[in-house]
């Protein structure tokens, strides 16, 4: 079952899909971030997979993102446009905080997933407020090397998948490598960014879901 869910966090109203599995039992449950320009629609699909493998997912739309404009519209080159929602560690913290409270919820198996600018969200919101159980970050194009230094000695599982020909990320390739020896790196052809993975390439949607099914068995 799915149902349509509002968090408040620093006077915005985010706004989300909660998709639930029919179990008597708290099920774990993925945390599904958009990218810089773009919403939760874009983890539709994904979301459906998750859920024939019994794991909840929480599609949300970050500050100025999709639904969650209260407060004004991320609107990337438009005059209107608010500025680049940089704060939005706020927000992950504050939807995995929901996450971690309901009780259709298992609070020790939570996962997240993070795209373009919100990896690096994902990964402060994490050092900041406690971290879930893995991360998967989809061209994390803003992910800095305090977060990189920081995978390590969390201990927490990460996946970073990056399109081969994306000429955004080469250089967090490197990073990536020197700095963390337990990340997870995953190259694919092409040259998709973020959320466009999931359409580019239609068999990885399976790929994460197996990953994720690993990272939150019991």
């Amino acid at each position: 079952r799915e149902e349509r869910i509002k968090i408040g966090s620093g006077g915005w109203d985010l706004i989300g899909d909660l998709r639930l599995p029919e179990t008597e039992e708290p099920a774990a449950c993925v945390l599904l971030m958009n990218q810089a320009g773009g919403s939760r629609d874009a983890y539709r699909a994904l979301a459906g997979t998750l859920a024939e493998q019994g794991i909840a997912s929480l599609r949300i739309d970050l500050r100025g993102h999709g639904e969650s404009v209260n407060l004004g519209r991320f609107l990337p080159g438009e005059e209107e446009s608010i500025p680049f929602p940089w704060d939005s560690e706020a927000d992950v913290a504050a939807a995995h905080e929901f996450l971690k409270t309901h009780p259709a919820v298992d609070a020790n198996r939570i996962a997240m997933v993070g795209a373009s600018y919100s990896g690096e969200e994902m990964a402060e919101a994490g050092r900041l407020g406690g971290y879930c159980r893995s991360y998967a970050a989809l061209s994390p194009g803003s992910f800095s090397e305090e977060s990189i230094r920081a995978i390590d000695p969390s201990g927490i599982s990460w996946l970073v998948v990056i399109a081969e020909e994306d000429p955004f990320l080469q250089s967090h390739l490197k990073a990536l490598e020197e700095l963390s020896s337990s990340v997870e790196l995953l190259l694919l052809p092409g040259t998709a960014h973020g959320t466009a993975i999931l359409e580019k390439q239609p068999d990885f949607v399976e790929r994460l879901t197996a990953w994720l099914v690993m990272q939150l068995e019991d």
